[in-house]
């Protein structure tokens, strides 16, 4: 699965990786035909198509994660008025109900989130990045009775999902409702009525088809995947990926593209390598220190040499910690390493 310089391709790696996802049952596929992770080598006359990612990812190509991905929930938004209530729950008294319409009157506040799958291969596609129509969590549950008591908070959705967090994290700035997506409620199969976003977590912790939130004394705190063995409440790691750069010819420039992701941390530069990671240069990176929203970034690469050359991107966050390069699989706490590509330049 090696390439003569001892790097895993895309294709050996998802291989040797992959079964550990599938044999703890999660269930991630992207939204669109990838073009990513489709094999190591680029360039000459079976080169895979230019692909340059857009800040925003389309409805349609937003990747999906879930126990069944062929649920949808019946209500919609033709037929959510009196069909449909988010039901919130404090630690003593009656819950309080909300109508669709009545949050949506609230969600005065749009956001760009950016959401990874901890499935997430390296290099890999399950990630996206949109704007959101939100309330702030903490807007909905600081007036309710006990909260002073509660150490978590429950999200039940549904499809019987279920995940829960810290009240600290449940109260963060970053912590939201959302209720549209893109400019439009959201799509069935992304969440609707409402979806929960929460800082710094994989997407695992945060459910869409929201029916209930409720105070918890506990501070324990649990999901449906956490116990089927997945890592619960852990950051995301930093990560980057590579586009498919297309057929590169000798001695015509052309620009390198990509993205990176640190959570919460945000991204403060990109790095690339031509070279196999011997040499690094500095990358132009667009929408940096966007915290929880993943960075676009650029390189230059004036006038390549013909012949092979593997090229690799590095991420370095919010806090100044560059991108470990240590390989390792997504299960149980998300995948690490460099991205990589091995490019022939006629």
């Amino acid at each position: 699965m090696s390439d003569e310089h001892g790097f895993l391709s895309r294709r050996g790696f998802i291989a040797g990786v992959g079964a550990s996802a599938v044999g703890a049952s999660l269930v991630c596929t992207s939204g669109r035909a990838s073009a990513f992770g489709l094999g190591g080598v680029f360039g000459g006359s079976g080169s895979s198509a230019r692909h340059v990612t857009p800040y925003v990812t389309s409805r349609d190509d937003f990747y999906l994660v879930a126990v069944n991905k062929s649920f949808r929930p019946a209500v919609t938004p033709n037929n959510v008025a009196g069909n449909w209530h988010l039901e919130i729950k404090g630690l003593s008294g009656a819950p309080d109900r909300h109508a669709w319409q009545d949050l949506m009157q609230q969600a005065d506040k749009s956001v760009f989130k950016t959401f990874e799958c901890i499935g997430n291969q390296v290099g890999g596609d399950l990630i996206g990045n949109a704007r959101w129509q939100v309330i702030p969590l903490k807007q909905l549950l600081q007036s309710l009775p006990g909260f002073d008591h509660a150490k978590s908070v429950m999200f039940r959705s549904l499809d019987n999902f279920y995940s829960s967090v810290s009240i600290d994290r449940a109260m963060d700035d970053y912590a939201f409702i959302a209720l549209q997506m893109n400019g439009a409620p959201l799509p069935a199969k992304h969440g609707f009525p409402a979806r929960v976003m929460l800082p710094d977590l994989y997407g695992m912790k945060q459910p869409r088809w929201l029916t209930q939130i409720a105070l918890q004394e506990t501070a324990d705190t649990t999901s449906y995947w956490e116990e089927r063995g997945w890592a619960g409440s852990v950051p995301v790691k930093t990560m980057s990926r590579l586009d498919p750069p297309g057929q590169i010819k000798a001695g015509k420039s052309v620009t390198l593209t990509g993205v990176a992701y640190a959570g919460h941390r945000g991204v403060r530069g990109v790095q690339v390598s031509l070279d196999g990671g011997q040499n690094w240069a500095k990358c132009r990176v667009e929408h940096a220190n966007k915290p929880d929203a993943w960075s676009l970034w650029r390189y230059d690469w004036h006038q390549p040499t013909s012949g092979r050359h593997q090229l690799m991107v590095r991420a370095i966050d919010g806090n100044g910690n560059v991108q470990t390069a240590k390989q390792t699989g997504t299960y149980p706490n998300g995948a690490s390493g460099y991205d990589h590509m091995a490019v022939n330049v006629d």
